[in-house]
């Protein structure tokens, strides 16, 4: 399956950004990773994902501050730098068992 990238801008709070990757990933599509990148003059998130096969949903993914405790039954799949509420924050990805 192919990949595509999604712009998620850097004013959205965690909690708005969780929803936009879980909208994405219900359309049939995993969150890979997330970069920060400049569009017209502001930073955002580039934030990638794999095509999956038609009606597949990956299990729940959420994002979380790299300094809070993560969710319980899951596993990291990804951590890096995302624009959250117009600050550049580190975060850490975990994905339901």
């Amino acid at each position: 399956m192919s990949e595509y990238k999604v712009e998620i801008e850097g004013k959205h709070s965690l909690a708005e950004i969780n929803l936009q990757i879980a909208g994405e990933e219900a359309g049939a599509s995993e969150f890979i990773e997330s970069k920060v990148s400049a569009k017209n003059n502001q930073l955002t998130n580039e934030v990638s994902f794999k095509e999956l096969d038609a009606g597949t949903v990956p299990p729940e993914l959420k994002v979380v501050k790299q300094n809070d405790p993560p969710p319980s039954g899951t596993k990291k799949v990804w951590d890096g730098v995302m624009v959250v509420s117009g600050t550049n924050t580190a975060v850490i990805a975990y994905r339901t068992l």
